[in-house]
């Protein structure tokens, strides 16, 4: 990947050449932040320092480690992202510890609609993929930063629609779309060649 992982253009780039219809970048924006709170959700089960450490899981260990990520890459939107993501991860483990016989759902039952949506958010995702994009998901080409950095290229996806960031969304557009071309050409000679 060129650039390396803190350059925050380059990841950019790398994500948009995979999102460039409207409708499948829709689907996106609902379904990866609840992929990745649904995550955290899951994760907050598990506790890393044991009783005496509640809060301290491995749902807050991934939001403190997404939310530093983003902060270091992107200040301006990483900062607030890390607030969501950690506060999230606090009152999701502070539901989950709440939850007893006499509460509404069982912690079982938590577990059970965290993983439904979590199923649910991917599969969206890959229809998206497959009948608005007719193009293979990022993840197929870089699993890794296709995860950690798709929640972030959301926040960036709000940002733009808000008028925010609109000189790093021409440049991002521009190399994405030559990406894209780049792509389209090469699966063109593939097929010609079979």
């Amino acid at each position: 990947m060129p650039g390396g992982p803190l350059d925050l253009e380059s990841q950019l780039v790398f994500y948009r050449k995979y999102h460039f219809n409207h409708k499948n970048v829709a689907i996106h924006l609902g379904c990866i932040p609840l992929i990745l709170l649904s995550a955290i959700a899951l994760a907050t089960r598990t506790t890393i320092l044991g009783k005496d450490h509640p809060y301290i899981s491995t749902g807050s260990i991934v939001a403190w480690t997404y939310g530093l990520y983003y902060a270091i890459l992107d200040w301006q939107l990483g900062i607030p992202s890390f607030g969501v993501l950690v506060t999230f991860a606090y009152f999701i483990r502070s539901f989950y510890l709440s939850l007893g016989p006499e509460s509404i759902i069982s912690q079982s039952q938590f577990t059970q609609i965290a993983l439904g949506i979590h199923i649910v958010c991917w599969l969206a995702q890959f229809y998206g993929h497959a009948v608005h994009e007719k193009r293979a998901p990022a993840l197929m080409d870089n699993l890794l930063q296709a995860l950690v950095l798709a929640p972030f290229f959301v926040v960036f996806e709000v940002a733009f629609a808000l008028g925010y960031k609109l000189d790093i969304k021409k440049n991002m557009d521009n190399k994405a779309g030559k990406l894209v071309m780049e792509m389209n050409k090469k699966e063109k000679e593939k097929k010609k060649a079979t």
